[in-house]
């Protein structure tokens, strides 16, 4: 049945989705030093071993809210791996905002006409970027990733505790695509962030579509070249094994194929064959990213301003953590070894040397967040530093320089 909506309706529900109503969102803001960090950090930017990676500080011991910043290195795009993956929660964040606002509405309910509406009222923007959300096979399909009967409409699953010790053993082994389907959304949702499982993470954008999660990386300012923010994920994580259905309800859907793909330029090389069988270097990546936008992202997050309070508490709940249940981070190991972190958000991000940080950490006194890009190994002198050294060392170094008065 196709979902017929007066022009009345249907400019109501523009007025409440992040990427139609008028006046758009204002972009985050740009991060730049503030709070007098420079004495401590100044010198770690100086470090033959840091130099060249771009990495930010921020002290939010004092404040939550305005928190001390330093940068390093901010402007430098660099590939993001895994850590690209705190895209897709914010993709989901929002994506649930929007579907509670239109269903606050009263004018439709049902997840056929929920997948209908979302498959198509982006056609109703003048930007090329949102119209392609309404591409065939591209649009979030929201009967797949939301219980539509909660009040407020939720991710299928969040109304179960987790089972975290169970998901830990999928993450550890990998979830396959024979798998998925014995998972809510939540979890895999969970996956992506606390284990950072390939296959849970594109099943999720899979769900959502890469347009849309493109779309709202740049309405939030995180993608903005001319301006040093090149947080961009637009691709997924591994192959869509499409004759998977997403559960084990008879006639469920299947997973979609991943479309909409970009490339950005970036600092860091990867060698892969070409038709020659020659290995060649590319400066492309569908995962960029820089410490700038990594903590314009961190600042919203801990501040409670990204998507919504409740949004920034979803996001942080599927993050990595101070438990056994999660994955590390080479920033929390290093502060870890020195001074037992008591709470932790983060997401690590590995492809092949090269490593990347999004760390919130509390230790001892101090509460602080580190964003670096480019963490790779480096000799000084006769010495040769391993990445996970490499990262290990900068976050012991920046504790220590936060924790002396």
């Amino acid at each position: 049945m196709s979902l017929t909506l007066s022009a009345a309706d249907t400019q109501r529900i523009i007025d409440v989705l992040f990427l139609l109503k008028s006046p758009a969102p204002t972009p985050l803001a740009k991060p730049t030093n503030v709070g007098g960090l420079e004495a401590k950090l100044d010198p770690i930017g100086a470090d033959p071993r840091f130099k060249n990676i771009g990495f930010a500080v921020v002290d939010f011991t004092a404040s939550m809210t305005t928190p001390k910043v330093w940068l390093h290195n901010g402007d430098d795009a660099w590939r993001v791996g895994s850590t690209g993956k705190i895209a897709a929660l914010l993709a989901a964040a929002q994506l649930r905002d929007d579907v509670r606002n239109v269903k606050a509405l009263n004018i439709i309910s049902s997840p056929a006409d929920f997948d209908e509406l979302f498959s198509t009222i982006w056609l109703q923007s003048s930007n090329s970027l949102i119209k392609q959300i309404a591409e065939a096979g591209s649009s979030p399909r929201i009967s797949t990733i939301f219980d539509l009967t909660q009040s407020p409409p939720d991710f299928l699953g969040a109304n179960v505790a987790l089972d975290k010790g169970k998901l830990k053993t999928i993450g550890e082994n990998h979830l396959s695509w024979a798998g998925a389907p014995d998972l809510t959304f939540w979890e895999r949702l969970w996956l992506t962030g606390a284990q950072s499982d390939n296959v849970a993470t594109t099943s999720c954008i899979s769900d959502i579509g890469v347009a849309y999660m493109k779309a709202v990386q740049r309405a939030y300012g995180l993608f903005d070249e001319p301006n040093g923010m090149h947080f961009l994920l637009a691709a997924g994580y591994a192959g869509v094994d499409t004759s998977t259905p997403v559960n084990r309800t008879s006639g469920a859907p299947k997973y979609r194929g991943l479309r909409n793909f970009e490339s950005h330029r970036v600092k860091d090389a990867y060698y892969e064959k070409n038709k020659k069988g020659d290995l060649v270097a590319s400066y492309y990546s569908t995962e960029p990213g820089s410490a700038a936008a990594l903590t314009a992202y961190m600042l919203a997050l801990m501040g409670d301003t990204l998507v919504s309070k409740d949004g920034c508490d979803s996001i942080r709940a599927v993050l990595a953590d101070e438990t056994q249940f999660t994955t590390t981070s080479l920033i929390y190991e290093g502060v870890d070894a020195i001074s037992t972190v008591t709470k932790a958000h983060t997401k690590l991000g590995i492809l092949g040397a090269l490593r990347c940080e999004f760390a919130y950490i509390e230790a001892g006194t101090v509460k602080f967040a580190v964003l670096a890009t480019g963490i790779l190994p480096v000799r000084v002198g006769s010495t040769s530093y391993k990445q996970v050294k490499q990262g290990q060392d900068l976050g012991a170094a920046i504790y220590n320089a936060l924790s002396t008065p």
